[in-house]
This record gives C-alpha cells, structure tokens and sequence, in this order.
C-alpha cells in the first residue's frame, strides 16, 4: 500500500498537522486518500482524541469504513466505525468514525465542542454541496470559538486552492500528484425508436463482447439500474457477473460491486 501515490507526501502532510490548524490535500482519484491515509494519520499523526472522517455519501462512507477495517485485520465497530442516518457501527474502542454530512451536523449541535475528537477529515470536497459547506463553515466555527486545538483536514480530487485559500490563507496546501491513465472518448446518439434502458443495455453488451476486462456502468438512479441489469442480462454469456450499486443495496451486495 505504500506504492500509493499519496504515500509520496505523507511525511509532509503528517508535519503540516503538527503545526497548522487547517490543511489542504489535493490528491486525485485513486491516490489512496480515504481509504489507506486516514489509517497513516491515526498511527503516526499524535492525534489527541478520535478522528471524524466526512464522506458526502451512505454508500461511500459504509464501504470506505469497511475497507479501512479490513486494512487493519478487523471489523467495522471495532477501531474503525461510522455513523449515518438509522445505521450506527461503534464500539467503546473506536478512534476512527466515518459520517456522513448530516450525522456531523447533529454531533455538532448536541456537543458544540466536539469533545474527544482531534481531528476532522472533509472528503471529496470538490463534490460541493450545501452539506459540505455548512460542515465547514460549523468545524470552523468550532475550532475558532471553542476548539483552538481542533485540527481540520479537508481532501479533495480537484480542490477550489483559490477560493480555499482565501477562507483559509494559512492553510498549507499539500499536493499528490496521483496517477493518470489515458481516456478514450465516444459519443454514441441514442436511436429514436429506442427506451433509454434499452439503448443502453445494447450498446453495453456490444462493448463486453469486444472489448477485455471490467464495465462501470454509471447510471440516473436506482430504476434505471434495474431495468439496465434487467434487459442486459437477456443479452449477455451465463459467465458475465452484472453487479448493481447504489445506497439502499444491503452491504453484502455493494462489496459483489466492489472487491476484486
């Protein structure tokens, strides 16, 4: 794991935590920022207290505190927990939770100190919502007003450093520089007399039986994922393994989804 590009500033980062209240990484997708460094950062970061890592969704925050669990041997409720809405996996020896953007806020409200936690990690920043922005503007007040000894981190794939900087002007600004793959673009016109699903589900299963390796299918929403797996499954081989994934799907089947 210490191939991960984000590896490469570790050091740096780890330094800029001891003495800035406020730091910024920009790490690409795939640098190994929320699922390896969080982990780095409570072993060797003198943390003092837990660590609230903020991810902006249900899905991305179960699965992230799963395989950070799994990187240590053992089971989410253990070192590493989360929290979301109706879904709570802590335990009496947790130091690492992963929330979501309202279960922050909540925390926020009932304890406006944030007792026992030492560091704050905002993730996928760059994917800006109302959430993340009030969860900021709340840390900040925090840290400002009650918590000088607070720390925040906030991550991100392609971080606003302009507008940041100017809300955080004595920020360090930590960058990976990740790794870069090279993309192929076609643009394929949906047929008039065609369902969207049905396109769709066409044009994928022309690309299986031409193309080696994996699909990522992204899709609107949960029916037209439905419906896609429904008609691909019609035109697909027996050995081809479709995997939905979205938020509602129980953990077992978002793992299918996920693990190699």
């Amino acid at each position: 794991m210490s191939s991960l590009p984000v590896a490469a500033v570790l050091p740096e980062l780890l330094s800029a935590l001891r003495h800035a209240p406020q730091v910024l990484l920009n790490a690409p997708t795939g640098a190994g920022k929320s699922a390896w460094l969080p982990l780095q950062i409570l072993a060797e970061g003198n943390i003092n207290g837990r660590i609230i890592l903020l991810e902006p969704r249900r899905l991305a925050a179960r699965n992230v505190a799963q395989r950070l669990a799994e990187l240590l041997g053992e089971k989410p409720g253990e070192t590493v927990g989360y929290r979301m809405r109706a879904e709570t996996c802590v335990g009496s020896n947790t130091r690492l939770e992963v929330v979501t953007e309202g279960i922050l806020t909540r925390m926020i409200q009932r304890d406006p100190e944030l007792n026992g936690v030492g560091l704050a990690i905002l993730d996928e920043f760059h994917e800006r919502s109302l959430q993340a922005d009030l969860a900021l503007a709340l840390l900040l007040d925090v840290q400002q007003g009650l918590r000088d000894d607070l720390k925040l981190l906030i991550m991100s794939a392609t971080l606003d450093n302009e507008r940041l900087q100017r809300l955080l002007p004595e920020a360090p600004v930590i960058v990976s520089e990740g790794r870069a793959f090279p993309v192929e673009r076609r643009f394929l016109p949906l047929p008039a007399h065609q369902r969207f699903d049905e396109a769709v589900a066409v044009a994928a299963a022309e690309l299986l039986r031409s193309e080696n390796g994996s699909m990522l299918l992204f899709l609107p929403g949960v029916g037209e994922i439905q419906r896609v797996q429904e008609r691909l499954a019609e035109r697909v081989a027996s050995d081809v393994i479709l995997c939905p994934l979205y938020g509602a799907l129980p953990l077992s089947e978002q793992r299918k989804a996920i693990l190699p």
